[in-house]
């Protein structure tokens, strides 16, 4: 289980609610129902944010895993309608063992402070490079980006550990038509993402996402992994 499986099926706009809460289960060729990615996000009145994913495998992934579980989580401040992060945080657990990573935020110094616990030890270091914004807020800003249709390259703490770039591509003609077919859906939005990294052993990380209306993704299918197919991500509730 790669971080980003459980994060592209929550990839979604900024809605007005204090609170959304979504379901999702991903499946992945034989293996079918491989796992359950509860997210929440959430707006206070002193114009802060949190968002939090809590991600579980399930059946013969969990066997496999070893009881794997990861959450991520978001805070920060919300500036002219966007989430600027100050801090992302990623907890991955077994039955055997615990791995904390922390990223704090120096917008002004573009830095990003990263602390690693791991196995009651803690290291600090500086991130290899700066972004604006982690893998969550990214996401839940897409719809700065939507507005114009406009293909942008976009960097995120959380993406791919080189560079965290990712490229948001919004398709047009055949390609939409294409998208519609290999998602089942002729309504709501579609983007792709390219991750820039080798998920799963897929070439690239190409992600392909159905927005329904209100900017709530509705299903998202990673292609192309070896052996298996696609690993296909859809909302339950």
């Amino acid at each position: 289980m790669k971080t980003v499986i459980f994060v592209f099926v929550v990839f979604t706009s900024l809605l007005n609610a204090q609170v959304l809460r979504a379901t999702y289960e991903v499946s992945y060729g034989i293996f079918q129902t491989m796992g359950i990615a509860d997210a929440r996000f959430e707006t206070h009145e002193d114009d802060t944010y949190a968002i939090r994913i809590e991600a579980r495998t399930t059946g013969v992934a969990k066997f496999l895993s070893n009881n794997r579980t990861e959450m991520y989580e978001s805070r920060g401040k919300i500036i002219n309608g966007k989430l600027v992060p100050d801090t992302y945080t990623k907890i991955r657990k077994t039955n055997s063992d615990k791995i904390t990573k922390i990223y704090t935020f120096d917008h002004l110094k573009k830095t990003v402070f990263k602390e690693i616990q791991d196995q009651g030890k803690t290291h600090k270091e500086i991130n290899d490079f700066y972004a604006g914004e982690d893998i969550l807020t990214l996401f839940f800003n897409v719809k700065h980006y939507m507005k114009f249709r406009q293909n942008q390259l976009l960097y995120a703490i959380g993406a791919n550990k080189e560079n965290g770039r990712i490229d948001v591509i919004f398709p047009k003609g055949d390609v939409v038509s294409k998208m519609k077919k290999e998602l089942g859906t002729e309504e709501g939005n579609f983007v792709k993402v390219i991750l820039n990294d080798r998920i799963f052993s897929s070439a690239n990380g190409e992600l392909l996402i159905n927005l329904n209306e209100e900017g709530l993704c509705e299903k998202a299918i990673l292609e192309d992994v070896l052996l298996f197919g696609d690993i296909i991500g859809k909302r339950v509730k």
